[in-house]
C-alpha cells in the first residue's frame, strides 16, 4: 500500500497540447518524458456498491504489462487528492481476487455474493505523457493525458494533467501548479477517470450544495482546523460552479457566494495564523469572484422575493408584468457577466492560488517560536477566543439597532454573517445537549437578525436609486412603510441574542 498525493486539472484539449509545446514548459527542469498508451477496465457492482463506498479498481494495460489498481479516498472533501493505493501486477485483464483480499476491497472480495457482482462497467483509454520534473526540492510527475472513456455505444473525451508528487514538498506541487495555470488555462478538479465513467453510464448533473457541516476534533491544530475549513468553503464553491457552468441557477450562484464569504470569513477568523504576504492577495481575489456573481443574486433575490408577489398582487396592472420583464433581462446579462467571470483566466488563476496558499502557503512554515506557536495551538481555546472577541464586537459596536445609521446596521449584519460563519465552523467542538441547544438558538437568532437588517439594507440602498418605473416606485414606497416595523422587529431579535448564553461558555460535561 501506498499514499498518493496528487493534484488533477481539467483544460481544452487545444491546451493540452499547447502546454505540451510551450517553450516555458519545455524550459522547465524536465529529468525524463515518456510516452505510453494506456487502456482500462473498471469493476463494480450494478448497483455501484464500490463508488458508494469511495473505491475504485482498475486493471490497467500498458504494453504487455497489467497492472491492478485499487484505490480508496481518504480525503474526501479537499481538491489536493490524499489516497490510499494498492498496485500490482496481475497475469492478464481480469480481477485478481487473491490480491485485492490485501486491499479496502478486502469486504466485498470476502463475501462470494459480492465477489460474483463485480464486472466490468467501463473502459478508459489515454494517450499519456509523463514528464518527470525537478522542481525546488522535489520530483514531481507531470501526466499529461488525452483521454477517453467508454461504456457500451457510448463515450466522452477528456483532457486533463495530474501532477504527483514521488519525492518532496508539496509546496513544490502548488507551484508548478501555478506555473503551469500561466501558461494555459487550467482548473482544479476532485473528478477521477473512474468517476468519468460512472457519470457516463450514470449521468448525475451537478447539484445546487448547500455547507456541509465541518467536523473538527478536538486537539486539533489550528493549521490543520484552518485547513480542514477552508477545503470545505473551497469544495462547496467548485460543486456550485459546476451547475453555473451548465447552467443558469438561482440556488447555484447563492452557494457559490456563500463559500466565497465564509472562506474569508475563515481567513479573517484565522488570520493570527495564517497571516503572511498573500492573505490579502488571496482574500481580494475571493471578494473579486463574490461580487462578480453579486449581481446576479441581488436581481434573483429581488425578482423572487419582491417583484414576483408584487406582480401576483397587481395581477390586473400591465406595469408591473411589464416591470418584471425588464429584470428578467437584466438578470440574463448578469448571469451573462457570470459566466464571462467563471471563464476567466484571472478566476481559474485565483481558485489555484487559493488551493496551494491554503495547503502550503508561507504561513504554514513562518519561522519564529510565536508563528510556531500559533499554528500548533489547539483548536479549542483559540475558538472559545475568537467567538467570545466576534461576540463582543457586535454587541459593543450595536447598542440600539435603532440608533444605528443604514451604514453601522450593514456593517453589524457584516459580523454577524462572520459569527455565525464561525459558529458554524467549530460547532463539532461544542457537543453536549445543553451547548447543542444553545448553538441552535444562537444561530437562530443570528439567522433572524441578519434577514432582518438585509431588509433595512434593502431599504437603504433603493433611496439612493431611482426607481425605473412608477410601478417600481409604488413598490418602494410600500416597503419602505414597514421600515419601523423591522427596527422594532430587529431591536427585539438583538436583545435576545445578547442575552442568549453564549454555547462555547458552557461547560463540557463529557
Amino acid at each position: 500500500m501506498s499514499d498518493e498525493i496528487e493534484l488533477k486539472l481539467t483544460l481544452a484539449p487545444t491546451s493540452l497540447h499547447r502546454l505540451a509545446a510551450s517553450q516555458a514548459f519545455r524550459q522547465l527542469s524536465i529529468v525524463e518524458r515518456v510516452r505510453s498508451r494506456l487502456h482500462s477496465t473498471y469493476f463494480d457492482t450494478p448497483a455501484k456498491a464500490l463508488r458508494d463506498a469511495g473505491i475504485s479498481v482498475r486493471v490497467r494495460r500498458d504494453g504487455e504489462l497489467f497492472v491492478q489498481t485499487v484505490k480508496a479516498t481518504r480525503l474526501p472533501d479537499g481538491l489536493l487528492s490524499d489516497r490510499l493505493e494498492w498496485e500490482r501486477p496481475v497475469s492478464g485483464p481480469r480481477m485478481d481476487f487473491v490480491h485485492a483480499q490485501e486491499t479496502a476491497l478486502a469486504p466485498f472480495v470476502m463475501d462470494a455474493s459480492q465477489r460474483a457482482a463485480l464486472k466490468p462497467l467501463f473502459t478508459v483509454d489515454v494517450d499519456r505523457e509523463t514528464v518527470t520534473i525537478a522542481y525546488g526540492s522535489s520530483i514531481i510527475d507531470a501526466a499529461l493525458d488525452s483521454g477517453r472513456v467508454k461504456a457500451g455505444n457510448k463515450a466522452r473525451r477528456f483532457s486533463e494533467v495530474e501532477l504527483e508528487l514521488q519525492e518532496g514538498d508539496t509546496a513544490d506541487l502548488f507551484a508548478l501548479a501555478r506555473d503551469i495555470s500561466t501558461i494555459v488555462k487550467v482548473r482544479p478538479s476532485r473528478v477521477t477517470k473512474a468517476e468519468r465513467g460512472y457519470d457516463l453510464i450514470d449521468p448525475r448533473p451537478p447539484e445546487v450544495t448547500r455547507a456541509k457541516a465541518v467536523t473538527i476534533e478536538p486537539g486539533t491544530t489550528t493549521e490543520e482546523a484552518f485547513r480542514i475549513i477552508a477545503r470545505s468553503c473551497l469544495t462547496q464553491y467548485l460543486a456550485n460552479e459546476a451547475v453555473l457552468l451548465r447552467e443558469p441557477s438561482s440556488g447555484a450562484v447563492h452557494q457559490a457566494r456563500v463559500a466565497l464569504r465564509r472562506l474569508r470569513a475563515a481567513i479573517s477568523v484565522f488570520r493570527s495564523v495564517v497571516d503572511d504576504e498573500e492573505r490579502q492577495f488571496i482574500s481580494g481575489e475571493l471578494r473579486w469572484m463574490a461580487n462578480r456573481l453579486g449581481d446576479a443574486r441581488d436581481i434573483d433575490v429581488y425578482i423572487e422575493n419582491v417583484l414576483v408577489p408584487a406582480q401576483n398582487e397587481h395581477a390586473d396592472d400591465p406595469a408591473f408584468a411589464d416591470l418584471v420583464a425588464t429584470y428578467d433581462e437584466k438578470r440574463d446579462r448578469a448571469y451573462d457577466k457570470a459566466r464571462h467571470t467563471l471563464g476567466s483566466r484571472r478566476l481559474a488563476q485565483a481558485i489555484i492560488a487559493t488551493l496551494a496558499w491554503v495547503e502550503a502557503g508561507e504561513w504554514t512554515v513562518t519561522p519564529g517560536k510565536k508563528a510556531r506557536r500559533r499554528r500548533e495551538q489547539a483548536i479549542e481555546k483559540f475558538a472559545s477566543k475568537q467567538l467570545d472577541r466576534r461576540r463582543d464586537k457586535i454587541i459593543r459596536a450595536s447598542g440600539s439597532i435603532i440608533a444605528l445609521s443604514a451604514e453601522d446596521r450593514h456593517e453589524v449584519r457584516i459580523e454577524l454573517k462572520k459569527l455565525r460563519y464561525s459558529a458554524e465552523f467549530f460547532a463539532a467542538l461544542y457537543h453536549t445537549s445543553e451547548q447543542r441547544k444553545l448553538l441552535k438558538a444562537e444561530v437562530s437568532a443570528m439567522s433572524k437578525l441578519q434577514d432582518l437588517l438585509g431588509e433595512l439594507n434593502d431599504i437603504a440602498v433603493a433611496r439612493e436609486r431611482e426607481a425605473i418605473s412608477e410601478a417600481e416606485q409604488v413598490l418602494r414606497d410600500e416597503h419602505a412603510a414597514h421600515e419601523q416595523e423591522l427596527l422594532d422587529e430587529a431591536e427585539r431579535v438583538f436583545a435576545t441574542f445578547r442575552e442568549t448564553t453564549p454555547f462555547w461558555a458552557t461547560p463540557d460535561n463529557t
